[in-house]
């Protein structure tokens, strides 16, 4: 486990030296931020509209927890579409450009510790991205009742599927030297994934409940929703394990050419 930090830290070390992590972070806080705010203001003035209409307000049943974070939470899985390729897409392919990678597999190092340690070092900064957003549902709870239990319940949905998105980004970046095919490749598998809720449209029944299932996107909806489904936290879990594994054997291949 020594190594496994050691490796973790010497990641996260280099993405604060150089402009990644402050890329990353700032647009992250920025695009978030829009979303909050519209979310904000729009419940703002539906809350407003409904005050004339007592008996339509009492239909409708808005709080605001479902009006203003559930749409923020929602808003997550497209944001991470876009930036998760950007954070994992150095992790293994510039060592491989830097003929470092070469170096590290003749340490007395596990190939699953290196990997474990670079996986650990971009779920952390992760960590720090949702650690930004804390600050909206204080601020909801500042205007009225904010029901935390849901908040909690999307904060898990929103980390699994995070964790999710950066294994595939992870994987993505074993298998090739060059940052810009990494980043790439990560962004077309996620992005196929969100893709398969559309295609299920048009086929048959059937096959349309296998692409849902498929689609990686719609794992989060019960999350923010307030309900944890053992069926989403698996499916979430298996993708981890899934690009995980296929990552290692990606490394396992390049020391036997190696």
């Amino acid at each position: 486990m020594c190594s496994v930090w050691l490796i973790c830290k010497r990641e996260l070390a280099s993405f604060f030296f150089s402009p990644v992590a402050y890329v990353v972070l700032a647009a992250w806080a920025f695009l978030m931020g829009i979303f909050f705010s519209g979310s904000f203001f729009n419940y703002a003035l539906i809350s407003m509209q409904l005050a004339r209409n007592p008996q339509a307000a009492a239909q409708m049943n808005i709080t605001p927890t479902s009006a203003v974070l559930e749409p923020v939470f929602a808003s997550v899985s497209v944001v991470l579409l876009f930036l998760t390729p950007i954070l994992t897409m150095r992790l293994f392919s510039e060592e491989k450009k830097l003929g470092t990678i070469e170096l590290l597999l003749t340490y007395p190092l596990r190939d699953g510790h290196l990997l474990a340690g670079k996986f650990l070092s971009v779920l952390l900064l992760y960590l720090m991205m949702l650690a930004l957003t804390l600050i909206y549902p204080v601020i909801v709870g500042l205007h009225a009742t904010v029901e935390w239990g849901v908040v909690a319940s999307a904060y898990l949905g929103v980390f699994l599927l995070g964790s999710a998105f950066l294994s595939v980004g992870v994987m993505a970046s074993s298998w090739t030297s060059n940052q810009i095919i990494a980043a790439t490749a990560a962004f077309m598998i996620l992005l196929l994934s969100f893709i398969l809720d559309f295609m299920a449209a048009s086929v048959g029944a059937d096959l349309a409940a296998v692409l849902r299932h498929l689609s990686i996107g719609l794992h989060l909806r019960n999350a923010i929703r307030g309900v944890i489904d053992t069926r989403d936290v698996i499916y979430l879990l298996n993708i981890n394990i899934l690009c995980l594994f296929l990552a290692m054997r990606s490394l396992e291949y390049y020391r036997w050419r190696a």
